[in-house]
């Protein structure tokens, strides 16, 4: 028996994003009297962190720039720069204060020292 009431659509959407990972077969399985409150958390962590890695792949060095290492690593720090920056750049940021800060702060002087 299902501990969450879910609608419909709700339904409909985790068996879509299940189907798109595991094949029809499986999210067949996902209905409304088997779906529970983990089910639908563990939904919501898979694409989320999906949606990062993705946001990111492109980003990660490829096996050309592990040949030169400080090179590849400069091109592969560029890449993530220049794909987190436009949110920055327009002050269009949805992060948390208290890791805008954490991470602030570990960072500051580090950033600080590498400068010229």
């Amino acid at each position: 028996m299902s501990d969450v009431n879910l609608t419909e659509e709700e339904i409909a959407s985790v068996q879509a994003i299940v189907k798109a990972f595991y094949g029809k077969r499986v999210a067949n399985r996902y209905h409304a009297g088997s779906i529970t409150a983990q089910t639908v958390e563990l939904t919501a962590q898979l694409i989320t962190g999906t949606e990062v890695c993705s946001k990111w792949i492109d980003a990660v060095p490829n096996p050309k720039d592990l040949v030169a290492p400080a090179n590849g690593i400069r091109k592969w720090a560029i890449r993530v720069v220049r794909a987190a920056a436009e949110p920055f750049a327009r002050g269009n940021l949805d992060i948390s204060y208290t890791c805008k800060l954490t991470r602030g702060l570990q960072f500051r002087s580090l950033l600080e020292a590498s400068l010229r």
